[in-house]
């Protein structure tokens, strides 16, 4: 099989200029490192990109490609989704204790809460299988009898330039939080901000559009 170097290069590029727009995912695991240190950021990191190869993989095998045509299907994953983030934001907004504070040593348990919820922040939301169905095939010969591999090899290389994206949020997000933490005022607004931030994502979701 022929891998044509020229679309992929291109791939890649486009690829990069999306994965660096801010997003739930990057709001999300910023939010994690600033409140729960570098580890928790980097755990839900993994966590959300895995959500996006999830999609990838789906649209390879033409899962996505049924989402895309069930409104029914659309609605109920981006109606959970929606209740998702306005949870997140709600209860943001309503810790009364320091959100900012020493960390804990991450338990097994814990660790595998925050990867669970990263990993909801991006499947949970529908448009991701859409934006998959629709720009993947801009970089396919669908014609070729190779084309669900080379979907395959997109959308992990998709999944990797997330990744990176999301853990350079992640180190950032570390620097943020001792900055933050010197500044205890700053903190209740930053619950505020972040809590407002998800609601909004949330209220966004289930705005009906048109696909």
């Amino acid at each position: 099989m022929n891998i044509n170097l020229d679309s992929l290069a291109i791939f890649i590029a486009a690829s990069l200029v999306l994965v660096l727009m801010p997003g739930p995912n990057t709001l999300y695991v910023m939010t994690r490192g600033i409140t729960q240190g570098r580890r928790a950021a980097l755990i839900s990191a993994l966590g959300a990109s895995s959500g996006d190869l999830l999609y990838a993989l789906s649209a390879a095998l033409g899962l996505a490609f049924i989402l895309q045509q069930s409104v029914i299907l659309y609605s109920i994953i981006k109606i959970c989704g929606a209740l998702y983030m306005l949870f997140i934001g709600i209860q943001l907004m309503q810790n009364n204790k320091t959100v900012i504070g020493d960390i804990e040593p991450a338990k097994q348990e814990e660790c595998k809460n925050l990867f669970v919820k990263g990993f909801l922040t991006s499947a949970l939301n529908p448009k991701t299988a859409i934006f998959f169905v629709s720009f993947f095939p801009q970089f396919i010969d669908a014609n070729s009898e190779f084309a669900a591999f080379t979907m395959l090899l997109y959308g992990f290389t998709f999944f990797l330039l997330g990744l990176i994206v999301l853990i350079l949020y992640a180190q950032a997000s570390s620097f943020v939080r001792q900055w933050l933490m010197s500044k205890q005022k700053v903190e209740q607004y930053f619950r505020w901000l972040t809590g407002g931030l998800f609601i909004g994502l949330g209220i966004k979701l289930m705005i009906p559009d048109s696909r």
